[in-house]
């Protein structure tokens, strides 16, 4: 209350004499009012100040490349017994990504330049897992390390689809008939080789 009483005083003073005056009495009495009570400053938590994510403690590198070579080691292992279970792969093939495994059929939807029978090796592979471990590449995984191979089954094409466009009270109508060639593969194996690097 004090404050605002002189506030009101150094302004009416303000309008009597100088400005050089009241400017010293009103920085003289701002100082004064922030030393009799301390202003503690308030920092809203944001995103900025503090993320809402706790902080992430990164391993020791020592234990990270111990925890590696373990793991390498039974994924070794169970590759060289064999004792892996059935093999499943992701392949990029036909401008698509594709889950397959052994014996499975695929459709794509274009011909491709092999003949019916023979057969192709899908160099592509982006994952190879087991029932225990899963090999992922980035982007994609070694020509030497994985082997998937598919036989050309069938070349043929697709039932024919109408596509119609029609604008009513127009006289606009347009049909067309879109027949797409398909390629029919089955997969015969997918191997991974003996060793991990």
């Amino acid at each position: 209350m004090a404050v605002a009483a002189a506030t009101v005083g150094y302004g009416r003073l303000l309008n009597r004499t100088g400005s050089r005056v009241a400017s010293l009495l009103w920085s003289a009495a701002r100082n004064q009012s922030t030393q009799n009570t301390p202003c503690q400053r308030l920092v809203a938590k944001t995103s900025l100040s503090s993320p809402p994510w706790p902080e992430i403690q990164l391993p020791d590198p020592v234990e990270e490349a111990e925890q590696h070579r373990e793991i390498v080691q039974k994924v070794n292992e169970l590759i060289a017994t064999g004792q892996y279970g059935r093999l499943f792969a992701v392949v990029h093939f036909a401008s698509r990504q594709w889950k397959i495994t052994a014996e499975d059929l695929i459709l794509t939807e274009d011909h491709i330049q092999a003949e019916c029978g023979d057969r192709i090796r899908m160099e592509k592979v982006l994952l190879v897992g087991a029932d225990d471990f899963t090999l992922v590449g980035k982007p994609i995984l070694g020509k030497d390390l994985v082997h998937v191979e598919a036989t050309v089954i069938e070349k043929t094409e697709s039932w024919p689809r109408i596509n119609m466009r029609f604008r009513p009270k127009r006289h606009f109508q347009r049909k067309r008939i879109v027949i797409q060639p398909q390629t029919v593969l089955r997969i015969n194996s997918i191997k991974i080789a003996p060793a991990l690097s």
